[in-house]
């Protein structure tokens, strides 16, 4: 059975709110020379705002996302929502650093569950072999919406102040909620439509289970090592997201267009990496029914030319060059992000995909804890800054090559069958 037409609608609504989403936590980033400013914030007291957000954000997507395996998950993605268009309004009325630490808390509280609810409803409303363009282009928005409302705040900012920037997007979020609200959809059988029967031959849990007879299966190596690549790409984008826009603006000097342009074009290309190792990998899955080959083998070489590239960006004398690796890392590292909720379809049943999801958004996410602080100690306790950000890249890329490394020659997964690949697509009314 091919996939059914409305599944396309929930995909394309699952893109904006990942857009949205994405903008949502970048907006920091952007605001962080005016805000800092105005609030006088030191560096490593701006580290703990960009670490704040995922304070709740790693909680919330365990706890919360393990509930997508039981509860409508369209109610869910409603009410977080909300908590997004909450923050984004109210934001710009902070005045202190607890406050806008509070804010960007509640925020990642509600971004957290995100994740792993649109992962329940792929697995919904797409068939395994569909799953790498499902996330993949979940997590295109993601990227192609800071890539275009990157510049577009940038110029707001600068004419309006920091705090139209937060207004706008949550305009943008209102609509893009109103839309969910109407079209949105908990499975097929909402609108009469049969659904997938997802064969589950190669999960190692066969059915749903407790949480207590679920975490012992967390240990295994293949989700373990995913858990850490994964790591590292929040690692990175959490840097990117707090750190990026100050170092372009404070350190390479970058302004008007040139700023613009550093900022947004790593977003793209991220974007474009999403999409196209999604639909690479696809078609791997669907030639071999080999996870390693479809999978795992474009993720771990990812990771590594990303770690390659931060470094040569970081160290090379010419502005040209070094924003060209600034824009490649980024989107080398965000291929695991892309692929390992596929994987996870293939490591867990369907009926706890919203535990494993959930776990390894939390356990992932928790690098985006300690990152931005630890880049704000090293600006803030070195000679220059521009020393302790050359420190800070230099850690980042060490750690992504490594574990790069690492879950490229450790996870194996098991190799599907032909027959189960096609079984994936057998229907049940």
């Amino acid at each position: 059975m091919k996939t059914p037409k409305y599944s396309w609608i929930i995909l394309l609504i699952l893109v904006a709110s990942g857009m949205v989403n994405q903008v949502d936590k970048i907006i920091i980033g952007l605001v962080s020379v005016p805000l800092m400013k105005e609030l006088n914030l030191s560096p490593s007291e701006w580290g703990v705002v960009g670490s704040s957000f995922f304070w709740f954000f790693t909680i919330s997507s365990l706890i919360i996302g393990g509930m997508a395996d039981s509860k409508n998950t369209k109610k869910m993605f409603t009410w977080i929502m909300f908590i997004w268009l909450a923050v984004q309004f109210t934001t710009p009325f902070v005045s202190s650093l607890s406050l806008l630490m509070f804010s960007r808390m509640i925020l990642g509280a509600g971004e957290g569950p995100a994740i792993a609810i649109s992962t329940s409803l792929i697995g919904k409303w797409f068939p395994k072999h569909r799953h790498g363009i499902g996330f993949g282009a979940v997590l295109f928005g993601a990227t192609i919406g800071p890539a275009i409302a990157s510049p577009l705040l940038i110029s707001l900012i600068s004419q309006n102040g920091w705090r139209s920037a937060f207004i706008a997007m949550g305009i943008v979020g209102l609509i893009v909620t109103v839309l969910w609200m109407i079209f949105g959809k908990e499975s097929p059988k909402e609108i009469g439509l049969p659904t997938f029967e997802q064969e589950d031959k190669n999960s190692f849990i066969p059915s749903k289970v407790s949480w207590r007879q679920f975490l012992p299966h967390l240990l295994s190596k293949n989700f373990i090592f995913t858990v850490l690549c994964a790591g590292c790409a929040y690692w990175l984008l959490s840097v990117q997201a707090v750190w990026f826009p100050a170092y372009f603006a404070k350190i390479q000097h970058f302004d008007g267009k040139i700023l613009k342009m550093a900022v947004s074009l790593p977003f793209l290309f991220a974007a474009i990496c999403q999409i196209g190792f999604a639909l690479i990998s696809d078609r791997l899955y669907r030639k071999t029914g080999d996870i390693r080959k479809a999978r795992v083998n474009l993720a771990g070489i990812s990771m590594v030319l990303s770690a390659i590239c931060l470094y040569l960006g970081s160290v090379v004398n010419s502005s040209a060059i070094s924003i060209l690796f600034f824009i490649l890392a980024p989107g080398f590292a965000i291929v695991i992000l892309s692929l390992a909720p596929a994987m996870l379809m293939d490591f867990f049943s369907t009926k706890n995909i919203g535990k494993a999801q959930g776990t390894y958004v939390a356990l992932s996410s928790s690098t985006s804890i300690i990152a931005p602080v630890i880049f704000g100690n090293f600006i803030e306790n070195s000679g220059t800054e521009a020393i302790g950000y050359g420190y800070g890249f230099l850690v980042t890329s060490l750690v992504m090559f490594v574990f790069g490394l690492l879950f490229w020659a450790i996870v194996r997964p098991a190799k599907q069958t032909d027959t189960t690949i096609k079984a994936e697509e057998t229907v049940i009314v």
